[in-house]
C-alpha cells in the first residue's frame, strides 16, 4: 500500500532539512557526505514517521537537492554546524529538533531554496 502524494511546500522543506542536516553532520564527523543508501533510508524513515507520500521522482529530486544544499552551506558557512550543536540537531526520536537554532536555520534555508526554484 502506498501513501498518496501529499507533500506540501512546508513538508518538502522539512524533509529536505531532515536530509541536509545529516549530510552536514556526516561531513563534519567523517569528512564524507552521506552515502546514497543512508539518504534513501533517511527519506523512507521521514516519510514513514510523518505519514508523508512522495513518488520516486520527488524523493530523488529532494535527495539530490539535499546534497547540493549541504555542499552550498558548507561553502558559505565554513563549518556549517559547530561541534557543540551536533547533539542538538535531532531529538531522541531522530526527528529534527526545531528548538535548535541550527535546525531552524537549515529548515529556513531549505524553504527559501524551494520557493526560489519554484518547487511548490
Amino acid at each position: 500500500m502506498s501513501n498518496p502524494l501529499n507533500l506540501d511546500l512546508r513538508a518538502r522543506a522539512e524533509l529536505l532539512a531532515y536530509l541536509v542536516a545529516p549530510h552536514l553532520l556526516a561531513r563534519q564527523m567523517t569528512g564524507e557526505w552521506l552515502s546514497v543508501g543512508h539518504v534513501v533510508e533517511s527519506t523512507a524513515l521521514w516519510l514513514k514517521t510523518n505519514g508523508g507520500g512522495a513518488d520516486v521522482m520527488e524523493r530523488v529530486m529532494l535527495s539530490a537537492r539535499a546534497h547540493d544544499i549541504a555542499r552550498g552551506l558548507e561553502k558559505t558557512s565554513g563549518s556549517a554546524i559547530a561541534p557543540g550543536s551536533v547533539t542538538a540537531l535531532f531529538c531522541e526520536n531522530l526527528c529534527l529538533d526545531f528548538c535548535s537554532p541550527v535546525a531552524r536555520d537549515i529548515y529556513q534555508h531549505c524553504l527559501t531554496y524551494l520557493v526560489n526554484v519554484g518547487c511548490f
